[in-house]
């Protein structure tokens, strides 16, 4: 009786272990899928990239840092990868959401990273038809680099990058030895410096004269009114004459005044000028043929000139012989008187 109890106590206890190595089996398969069966508040999403990088169901999926899920499903389609993931959060997505698939370290290892976007932004209430972008792969941004490198050798970059540490040696020596105005600057010769010393003195006595209000740039940044009253006055003269030339300008603008009416698109005051200036053409036409009292004057027949020249000359002889007559008159009066 005893050796039965025992035997059934036996059993009863490598019953009892082999149930408790079964129920440790269940949680660390659990745990290690990362499902939680007591968790009712659940959220499904699935987006869809154009390459997926690796990544597996059961990867992390992260938000602001933390993981906020896991990956369920990846499946491969004709519009590109499909990847289902639980999460365990409300993550809320906005307009210009950004979700991509990030590598862990270098020796493998994906999640899935997803960035909610502005909260100002509208809110995507379709989260069964995410759009996710192209993921940066570490390894192959690498190894294009070095491709990129090994191109960049394979040309004359080399040759024309060693010709130029060649050409900054020779600039190096050059500046060295005091050569150029730069390698004055570098050099140990003081002369530069005590110009250069001597030029920041002259400018900072300027600026001292310009601060007391000495000269006309002094007097002009200094505190005294006077000049500014008197460029104040100035600019409004000259607005004021701005103004009237204005005023002269719309009044021409408008044919107001001889001048404005000389501007203006009346014909009639132009049409009255050349007929004047038609009129003084055929009187200096007629005056260069000759033609009448004046033209005769002004032409080369001193015909009329003589004519007239004979009659002042008969007429200043006219005149003297009255003027002896007149006298002899008179002498004539007076010897006569004086009997």
């Amino acid at each position: 009786m005893k050796n039965k109890n025992r035997e059934l106590a036996a059993e009863l206890a490598v019953g009892a272990l082999v149930a408790l190595i079964f129920a440790g089996l269940a949680v660390f398969t659990i745990a290690i899928s990362g499902k939680n069966l007591f968790r009712k508040n659940v959220f499904q999403i699935e987006t869809v990239m154009p390459d997926a990088m690796g990544l597996r169901p059961n990867d992390p999926v992260i938000a602001k840092g933390t993981t906020v899920g896991s990956v369920t499903k990846v499946f491969y389609d004709r519009d590109g990868v499909h990847v289902q993931a639980q999460l365990e959060a409300p993550v809320e997505f906005h307009e210009g959401y950004e979700i991509t698939v990030v590598s862990t370290s270098i020796l493998g290892g994906r999640q899935l990273v997803l960035k909610e976007g502005d909260e100002n932004s509208p809110v995507v209430e379709d989260v069964r038809h995410l759009v996710g972008r192209r993921p940066s792969d570490l390894m192959e941004d690498a190894t294009e680099a070095v491709a990129r490198v090994r191109e960049f050798l394979e040309t004359d970059a080399l040759t024309n990058l060693y010709t130029f540490s060649e050409s900054l040696k020779v600039l190096g020596l050059r500046l060295e030895n005091g050569e150029g105005t730069l390698g004055r600057l570098l050099s140990s010769d003081d002369e530069m410096y005590t110009n250069l010393n001597a030029a920041v003195a002259n400018i900072k006595l300027i600026s001292d004269r310009l601060e007391k209000g000495e000269g006309t740039l002094g007097r002009l940044l200094s505190s005294d009114d006077e000049m500014y009253t008197n460029l104040n006055a100035a600019v409004a003269d000259a607005r004021d004459a701005i103004a009237d030339l204005k005023s002269i300008a719309a009044r021409l603008e408008a044919g107001e005044g001889t001048l404005g009416r000389l501007l203006s698109s009346d014909d009639e005051m132009y049409t009255n000028l050349n007929a004047a200036v038609a009129n003084i053409k055929l009187i200096s036409d007629r005056l260069e043929k000759g033609e009448g009292t004046l033209g005769k004057l002004l032409s080369s027949d001193d015909e009329l000139y003589r004519n007239v020249n004979g009659t002042v000359t008969d007429a200043r002889e006219l005149l003297d012989d009255m003027r002896e007559a007149n006298t002899l008159s008179t002498f004539t009066s007076l010897l006569l008187s004086g009997f």
